[in-house]
């Protein structure tokens, strides 16, 4: 009776203890049934084990699988993912779209009519209404923004259908939180050969609408979390750790909370119930690299410490909203309009000598005789062109010679008033022949022209 006693005492919470710690490898599939109220996880091809929140305990079943096209157990559990699409029903997923295999009861087998697409890996994985989705990936040397879902009745794979234009530009690794009729995409990667472009976005795709919502600009802090974190195709980043960190989302809120605590160190990964009320805890030991011990625990036994609250996203302003393409049609656009604004420009300056120029003439223009001489001419609006004699007569200076230099005086003066007002020539200091003699000529002042007397 003795040694019974002594048994219970120290072996019995080791068994006990057994049952709640199960060891798999770190490369075991995990996955939460909300129709089971369960955590499914599958790391070997003879078994899977479920966890019942009801039953709070670990339960083995067993498993037949028949895997095709040449494929094993090993390739099939790197490539294909766990999704829960009903009771005790679940549907593994490839990681670039395409093969589907169904698990009912103990026999696993492959149900689709598609093949290995290899176009979106690195996917946003989930499931709406019992039926597998996928969002964003890469493949075939791109990122993309395709948005599928497995149709399991034609056991084929469509494209969903948008209302909108607007949706999150290509990118693969989102991060991504379900709601009951809505999707929120957190950031993502573009691959540009060598360099990646971190995006900084936050969406909401409504299911009931078809829609995308542009809804931000996400926290810088929160994008260097989740960069740090990695990524998990089919995992839900409601709760998630990076590091020493734990940080948990309220999407409706605007919000999300870090704990901070070394005790987040040896976490792999973590997979919350439906009411984020229980979560399954994968670890490992630093001395079994390979291992990895899952644990069902409260949401209350993880947090230590006080959290720490922040923003999630900040909305983003109008001119942020407005796509990339706009602008670059508005830059092509203002550069073709500015373009014909300086050729408009050249073009004006290229006739601005033909047009009339303001008609009043400034004393700094001419030489005193000139001035002398446009004075007169003013003065008496019309004028005998022999009255300017006085102006060129010198002591024994003949009269034709006087009567040249005039006539050259005057068609130089009729052409630099030309060019100082832009005017026709044979418009400005007109001769015409005297009334009474026609051997004289009057020479007539331009009404339009004017005279500046205090220059």
């Amino acid at each position: 009776m003795f040694k019974l006693k002594v048994f219970l005492v120290f072996f019995l919470p080791l068994a006990l203890q057994a049952q709640d710690v199960l060891k798999v490898s770190r490369q075991a599939k995990l996955t939460y049934s909300k129709y089971d109220d369960a955590f499914f996880v599958i790391d070997d091809s003879a078994h899977y084990y479920t966890y019942s929140l009801k039953k709070a305990k670990w339960q083995k079943h067993g498993l037949h699988i028949v895997l095709k096209d040449s494929l094993n157990f090993v390739k099939f559990k790197e490539r294909f993912y766990p999704l829960a699409v009903g009771k005790a029903h679940y549907l593994f997923v490839q990681d670039g779209c395409g093969m589907v295999y169904e698990l009912k009861g103990d026999t696993m087998k492959r149900i689709d009519r598609s093949y290995d697409q290899k176009n979106q890996f690195g996917s946003a994985l989930y499931t709406y209404n019992g039926q597998p989705y996928m969002f964003g990936g890469y493949g075939l040397f791109e990122v993309k923004n395709t948005h599928t879902y497995f149709e399991y009745s034609a056991k084929e794979w469509f494209q969903v259908n948008r209302h909108t234009k607007l949706c999150p530009q290509p990118r693969s690794t989102p991060y991504f939180i379900q709601q009951k009729k809505a999707l929120y995409i957190l950031g993502g990667v573009e691959k540009h050969f060598d360099s990646n472009k971190l995006f900084k976005d936050i969406w909401k795709f409504d299911h009931s609408t078809t829609t995308w919502e542009l809804l931000g600009e996400l926290n810088p802090e929160f994008i260097y979390r989740t960069r740090v974190r990695g990524f998990t195709q089919n995992k839900d980043y409601q709760i998630f750790h990076s590091g020493n960190k734990l940080t948990i989302v309220d999407i409706l809120n605007n919000k999300y909370y870090s704990y901070v605590s070394n005790k987040y160190l040896p976490m792999l990964r973590l997979i919350p119930d439906a009411r984020m009320h229980s979560i399954l805890v994968a670890s490992h030991a630093t001395n079994d690299g390979d291992q990895a011990f899952l644990e069902v625990k409260k949401m209350e036994e993880l947090l230590y410490g006080n959290p720490i609250e922040y923003y999630l996203y900040k909305p983003l302003s109008f001119f942020k909203q407005v796509p990339v393409v706009t602008y670059l049609w508005l830059s092509v656009l203002l550069n073709i309009a500015f373009f014909f604004l300086l050729f408009y420009l050249k073009r004006l300056t290229k006739t601005a000598w033909y047009k009339p120029k303001n008609p009043i003439l400034k004393r700094k223009d001419f030489s005193d005789i000139e001035w002398q001489a446009i004075a007169l001419i003013k003065q008496n609006d019309e004028l005998e062109l022999s009255a300017l004699n006085y102006l060129f007569d010198e002591p024994g200076l003949s009269y034709e010679t006087l009567k040249k230099r005039r006539e050259s005086f005057v068609k130089a003066l009729r052409i630099k008033l030309a060019l100082i007002t832009r005017r026709d020539v044979d418009q400005l200091l007109q001769e015409s022949k005297h009334p009474l003699d026609k051997r004289m000529k009057i020479i007539r002042w331009n009404k339009e022209l004017e005279i500046n007397e205090e220059e």
